[in-house]
């Protein structure tokens, strides 16, 4: 139909789930040496990171982390690296992010 425009859809974005911006301290745990850093953004299946820099991580590397919040107070959660980028990193989760109280109409 001439006039309409359709989003693109990205052959890259495999998310499942919505994300939401976060600001939590967290610390993630490689080979038994913990790594502060922050939350950028979660969703029910993984977190997006900040933390210091390291030559310690590798995809597929299995971690736990740490997360302090204001809004669900603290967890625990394993899961998997997916994504390196400096010092960004996107972890799958194996358990689910308890965003619940994130997702507020």
């Amino acid at each position: 139909m001439a006039g309409t425009v359709r989003p693109m859809s990205l052959p890259s974005e495999r998310r499942r789930h919505p994300r939401f911006p976060v600001a939590w301290p967290v610390r993630l745990w490689v080979d038994d040496e913990p790594l502060l850093g922050r939350a950028e953004d979660a969703s029910r299946s993984g977190l997006w990171l900040t933390v210091a820099p390291t030559s310690a991580l590798k995809l597929g590397q299995i971690c736990w982390v740490d997360v302090m919040t204001d809004e669900l107070g603290s967890f625990t959660l394993a899961g998997e690296i997916r994504h390196i980028t400096g010092r960004r990193i996107g972890l799958e989760t194996i358990r689910p992010v308890p965003i619940a109280g994130l997702a507020k109409d």
